[in-house]
This record gives C-alpha cells, sequence and structure tokens, in this order.
C-alpha cells in the first residue's frame, strides 16, 4: 500500500509531466503531432535549470539539443573578433534551437541565462528515435518547418523596407534553398 508521501509524488510527477506536455503541444514544430508522440517526446525532455550566466549554446558547437524555455530570460548573441552582437532576447514560451535535432547543425549564436531559468531540452538521439516510432509526424514536423520558415523569411522581407540598397542585397533568400 502506498504511503500519503508517496502518493503525493506519483501526484507530483504527474502533473509534472502534463505540464510538460502541455508546453510541448504549444511549440509550433510540434504542432498537429499524435498525442502518443508528445507523450513519447515529453518522456525523453528533461527539465534543467540554469542560473545567470549559464551557457545552454555555444558558438560553433554542434550539441544536436533544442530548448523549450519555461521560466526566467535568455540571450543569444554572435561572437565576432572578440565583439559580443547581441542578436534576440528569450521569454517562457520559445523554442530555442530545434533545427538541430533534424541533423548536423553548427551553432552560430551562443546562448545564455541572464537570470535563473528553467528549460525543457531535448536531444537530437531521444527526438529521432521517437520520429522512428512516428515516422509519420516527421512529415507534419517538415511542414511546420517550411511554414515558420516562410514567416520568418516575410518578416525578414518586410523588415527590408527600411534598409539600405546594399542591406536588402544581404538578405538570404531561405525559401530558394
Amino acid at each position: 500500500m502506498n504511503s500519503p508521501t508517496e502518493k503525493n509524488v506519483e501526484a507530483e510527477r504527474t502533473s509534472g509531466f502534463q505540464q510538460d506536455l502541455e508546453h510541448l503541444r504549444q511549440v509550433p514544430l510540434f504542432q498537429n503531432l499524435d498525442y502518443e508522440c508528445l507523450k513519447l517526446m515529453t518522456m525523453l525532455c528533461k527539465k534543467v535549470e540554469y542560473i545567470e550566466g549559464d551557457l545552454l549554446m555555444d558558438q560553433g558547437e554542434d550539441d544536436g539539443t533544442a530548448y523549450l524555455l519555461i521560466a526566467g530570460k535568455l540571450e543569444s548573441y554572435h561572437k565576432r573578433e572578440q565583439v559580443r552582437y547581441h542578436v534576440q532576447s528569450y521569454e517562457p514560451g520559445q523554442f530555442i534551437g530545434g533545427i538541430a535535432l533534424l541533423g548536423k547543425a553548427i551553432r552560430f549564436f551562443t546562448v545564455e541565462a541572464t537570470e535563473k531559468s528553467t528549460v525543457l531540452r531535448i536531444n537530437r538521439t531521444g527526438f529521432q528515435k521517437v520520429m522512428q516510432k512516428f515516422p509519420d509526424s516527421m512529415s507534419k514536423i517538415a511542414a511546420n518547418l517550411a511554414e515558420a520558415l516562410s514567416g520568418w523569411e516575410q518578416n525578414q522581407l518586410n523588415l527590408a523596407n527600411h534598409r539600405t540598397l546594399e542591406e536588402k542585397e544581404q538578405l538570404l533568400g531561405i525559401s530558394l534553398l
């Protein structure tokens, strides 16, 4: 027979799992995935806490990891000739580094915790095992990725209206890949 403490721990674990599952459901890359697929992906995620100054990603590495920010704040930057160029700040709910789940992806940016932060971390190996078990999910993820990249490029083109001719010529036509 389970003691009240054991029941509380099990309820807490179940509640935490459900919360993590709901967080993953909100990730655009994972939209329209089967419930069983998301459940398995949630089981393979690890909840990790970082403190201010901890690096989640380091420019130049291929760590094969993606992160869903649950709490806290993160910042990405690009280093060139010992200078840090701020790229973006991240708030809870944002998914970072998902492209690394699909295959080799050298990081062009460093991501650092700017305060105590909690993330769900999933690695490429676990993700690819889930995709082997649910092969139909890969086409859904590919469609979600194409939609996200198209939206990103549209945003870049909208921003191009405020750029000089030289800056416009340097825009990457990602939809041409």
